[in-house]
């Protein structure tokens, strides 16, 4: 598989100069003074563009050359970064050149992810797609333990700037790799608009009952779980342990369980992977209940381990799932509703999960999070649409 070569050498180096922006990011604008708040601005600067865009970003993957799209994404975060690193290096930057800049990547993002879902199905056959989204997802994983520690030496030897220059490097490797891939052309209907595009997806993905009640399920997730973990989880690791050190700890063990997940998937295939995909990320509730009521460190790591290594997998075998089973022509198009269905509501979590705790308390919070998973997954378990979708199994668009 030459191309998918290519696409994985793209997608790792660029992997591993994302990780290393956002610590790149975060400490240029404290080192400008900023306030909290406008680290938090800043940080959540892509997010917006992302979901507005994201729909769009569908339908230009279904329409347009989906490598042109991928290289152009790369060339323009290339110059971004490169802008960036020479404002901080210079001396010039300000914090509004930091945000203007994640806004920029949030648009990007917006096209590269829908249009990188239906690119893959073109570079792997499909018995091997499963095991090429968890090589992929696996690079990810290790991009995040390697690239922060090494922003850190950059940013401690000299400047933030060097880190987010090694980001646009990364980003210039990644463009021309992509362009050893072949063309690959969605085939959407020639002479229709945008609009009439976007309903057109919007019909394939009301039509498969699986794919909207898995989004329904994701945004739950994103909207209460995520915030539960990574909002709620550091204020109960201050408050019962060590506070950053010990939340290292479980986010290394995080890792770690991806990186498991990742090998594992590469060689087992479910018979019904919607079913395995929602029963995996149950994996978060020992998690979830060892912060809410702050076991010992070594449990809360072991826990962490399967945390992690349950939803890594359920996303593995949801994308791989998503590629089979959705005809090519519309598959970047159902995958930016995937996409704006999971995204939409999470901002929102994260803005609220702080307030409900301080009226609540974060241990009834987390276990409340919990149990709502618990319910959500089992009803996605008992959910016959779930249980219809087979492995290798096409579902009809009407019927399914």
């Amino acid at each position: 598989m030459p191309a998918f070569r290519w696409y994985f050498g793209a997608m790792a180096v660029s992997a591993l100069g994302g990780s290393m922006a956002t610590l790149a990011v975060t400490f240029a604008v404290l080192g400008l003074g900023g306030s909290p708040g406008e680290l938090g601005l800043v940080l959540a600067g892509g997010t917006v563009p992302a979901v507005l865009l994201v729909l769009i970003g569908g339908v230009a993957g279904d329409r347009w050359d989906r490598r042109r799209i991928m290289v152009g994404a790369d060339v323009v975060d290339c110059v971004t970064m490169a802008v960036l690193a020479t404002l901080l290096l210079t001396g010039h930057a300000q914090i509004w050149h930091l945000l203007v800049g994640q806004v920029i990547g949030g648009v990007c993002l917006a096209f590269v992810g829908p249009t990188a879902v239906g690119l893959m199905p073109t570079l792997v056959d499909e018995d091997h797609l499963q095991s090429a989204n968890s090589v992929r997802m696996t690079t990810w994983n290790v991009a995040s333990i390697v690239g922060p520690p090494l922003a850190a030496l950059l940013i401690a030897a000299g400047s933030p700037g060097w880190a987010l220059a090694a980001n646009s490097v990364s980003f210039g490797v990644s463009a021309l790799c992509m362009l050893r891939l072949p063309r690959s052309r969605g085939s959407a209907e020639p002479g229709a608009t945008p609009w009439q595009d976007l309903r057109e997806g919007w019909q394939a993905f009301v039509s498969r009952r699986w794919v909207v009640l898995m989004v329904a399920g994701f945004a739950t997730y994103q909207a209460t779980v995520l915030p539960a973990i990574f909002v709620l989880g550091p204020v109960l690791a201050e408050r019962h342990f060590a506070g950053a050190s010990t939340w290292a700890v479980v986010l290394s063990a995080r890792a770690v369980g991806a990186l498991a997940s990742g090998v594992l998937l590469m060689h087992w295939k479910p018979r019904r992977p919607l079913v395995a995909a929602s029963a995996m990320v149950l994996l978060d509730v020992p998690f979830l209940l060892a912060l809410a009521y702050g076991l010992s460190v070594p449990v809360i790591a072991l826990t962490a381990m399967l945390s992690s290594a349950g939803v890594l997998g359920s996303d593995t075998v949801w994308e791989s799932t998503l590629q089979t089973n959705v005809p090519a022509d519309v598959l970047s198009r159902v995958s930016s509703y995937d996409w704006f269905g999971s995204m939409l509501i999470n901002p929102i979590g994260f803005a609220l999960i702080g307030v409900v705790s301080q009226a609540a308390g974060a241990t009834e919070v987390i276990v409340a999070a919990a149990v709502l998973l618990v319910l959500i997954r089992g009803a996605l378990l008992l959910a016959p649409p779930i249980r219809a979708v087979r492995a290798k199994e096409k579902v009809p668009a009407a019927t399914a």
